[in-house]
């Protein structure tokens, strides 16, 4: 588990280091489709296996591999109704999975909060931790774009402190989106951190140092009783 969870991040970090800081965050969400179906699988097939008979997961496969058809040949609505009846049927995983898909759908026609609905569904569903967070940091990127920074604040805390590698993504997201909101401290202080996180993976490092050099420190205060320097003669009228 521990490597799959290591390759998604990776694939995940590399969509990610194309964009500079505002724009990285929100664009590599339509790209992950496929790699959900991946990742999922990877972790949670054995569930699959374990959980039902192996005729009864062929059948739920092969009718998932059907709606992914769809999908794949444009057929977006009739894919999406199909995601939506498998998410209620079936081993736990396929019902994961098709809530994933039906929200990726949901995204790519404009959807963004039904979407961010589906996504917050399929998260409920895991039981695997790492599934589920995985999810979760998915959702936080549509809420970034539909939710106020409280709110997304709120979504983004328990992947923030928890100890899986989802969570340097998410302080990543919750920097940058600090930063876009006006919180230059809680920005800063969090970049620092992930700038000087050695167990965090280089690229995300390597993007904290950059931003951090493009917000700057903070503005000095004056000491007690020290007066703020008089505008020169070209600043004053």
């Amino acid at each position: 588990m521990t490597n799959d969870t290591d390759s998604f991040v990776q694939e995940v970090d590399e969509s990610l280091r194309q964009d500079q800081a505002l724009a990285l965050v929100k664009r590599f969400g339509p790209y992950l489709l496929g790699l959900f179906v991946i990742f999922l699988v990877g972790i949670g097939g054995w569930q699959v296996w374990k959980a039902t008979s192996l005729d009864a997961a062929r059948r739920q496969s092969d009718a998932f591999e059907a709606a992914i058809e769809q999908a794949r040949g444009g057929n977006l609505d009739e894919a999406k109704t199909s995601f939506e009846r498998l998410s209620g049927e079936g081993p736990q995983v396929y019902r994961v999975m098709a809530d994933v898909q039906r929200a990726a759908i949901l995204q790519h026609q404009g959807d963004l909060e039904g979407a961010l609905a589906a996504f917050d569904q399929a998260a409920e569903k895991a039981d695997d931790p790492v599934i589920r967070d995985t999810i979760r940091l998915r959702a936080a990127y549509i809420a970034a774009d539909t939710q106020d920074f409280a709110a997304l604040q709120t979504r983004l805390q328990p992947l923030v402190e928890s100890d899986s590698r989802i969570s340097f993504l998410a302080r990543e997201l919750l920097a940058v989106e600090a930063w876009e909101a006006g919180q230059n401290d809680l920005a800063r202080d969090t970049l620092e951190n992930l700038s000087l996180a050695f167990d965090a993976p280089e690229a995300v490092r390597q993007r904290a140092q950059l931003t951090l050099s493009v917000l700057g420190p903070a503005p000095a205060t004056p000491a007690d009783g020290a007066t703020a320097p008089a505008p020169s003669e070209g600043e004053t009228k």
